[in-house]
């Protein structure tokens, strides 16, 4: 890393963590620490979540939303947990969390926080739908990561305005991905960005490449099998949800050999990823209706 680029990322670490982005951090690392930890459970989760007022009464209005067709009213962490499920509670937390990034609504040269936001969700979902689909597994993090693989772009369009504007502007004028145009413009760009922060807020490694690796999986040699599937899977969602158009797009002109070279990898048919895709069509349709049932 050159002296600039150095700078840089210190720059931009000392304006995240003097920023509003950095609330998110104590709940997000401690669900992950719950999720990792195997001595944790219940208890750990709802204390978490009850340290958070805002976040407790998102999680109970969520739990007690049609989707889950509880019978009767759920009035507590505890009961959540117990009636919808340990799994399900994380989820609903991180997810809630998370989504305080994305507020701001304005659109700029087709780009808002909100397609962004949808974008990260349908990442996250088509992640855990592979793992388990596809590897038999519950995938532990991998949720995590797929809300949070973009959060450099939070951080320009923050911080950068101007520089991320211009971005955005060449992005859709040229047809470009917006990776590359911020490495011109920045001498940076988002998933590098991410990854600082990750590694600052000290997620674990899995995580810190998944986001740092999302668009070019080049920096994954040597790394243990675990993590490189780990991270190979974010960015096939990544890919199956810019190419169904599901939120924000900053890949306009998509690497289909590097795309091909990931299936062979995780040992992926086509044929599972359409079968996939129309999964998470599905999946994001359930999230949009219950987004405007708790509104």
């Amino acid at each position: 890393m050159s002296d600039s680029q150095s700078e840089m990322t210190q720059l931009v670490i000392n304006l995240v963590n003097n920023s509003e982005i950095s609330s998110i951090r104590q709940v997000v690392t401690e669900i992950l620490r719950i999720i990792k930890d195997e001595t944790t459970g219940a208890r750990d989760l709802k204390e978490v979540i009850e340290k958070d007022p805002p976040l407790y009464a998102k999680v109970l209005k969520l739990a007690n939303s049609a989707q889950y067709g509880y019978p009767r009213t759920i009035n507590s962490i505890q009961e959540a947990i117990v009636c919808i499920g340990f799994d399900a509670i994380k989820e609903i937390a991180l997810n809630q969390k998370v989504c305080e990034l994305f507020m701001n609504d304005q659109v700029r040269n087709g780009y808002s926080r909100w397609s962004l936001w949808q974008h990260s969700c349908g990442v996250a979902i088509c992640s855990k739908l592979i793992y388990r689909r596809e590897f038999r597994e519950r995938g532990d993090d991998i949720y995590a990561a797929g809300l949070l693989h973009d959060i450099g772009i939070i951080v320009e369009d923050q911080f950068f305005t101007e520089q991320f504007d211009q971005a955005m502007n060449t992005v859709m004028c040229e047809i470009r991905n917006l990776h590359e145009v911020e490495n011109e413009i920045l001498n940076t760009n988002h998933a590098k960005i991410g990854r600082a922060i990750a590694v600052n807020w000290e997620f674990p490694d899995e995580l810190i490449q998944a986001i740092g690796c999302h668009h070019e999986l080049g920096g994954l040699d040597g790394k243990e099998e675990d993590i490189e599937r780990f991270v190979r899977t974010i960015y096939l969602a990544d890919f199956i949800c810019h190419r169904e158009k599901i939120g924000f797009v900053d890949t306009l002109k998509r690497d289909t050999n590097q795309f091909r070279d990931c299936l062979s990898t995780l040992k992926i048919k086509s044929r599972a990823v359409d079968i996939l895709s129309e999964e998470l069509k599905e999946e994001i349709k359930k999230l949009e209706e219950l987004r405007k049932s708790i509104k």
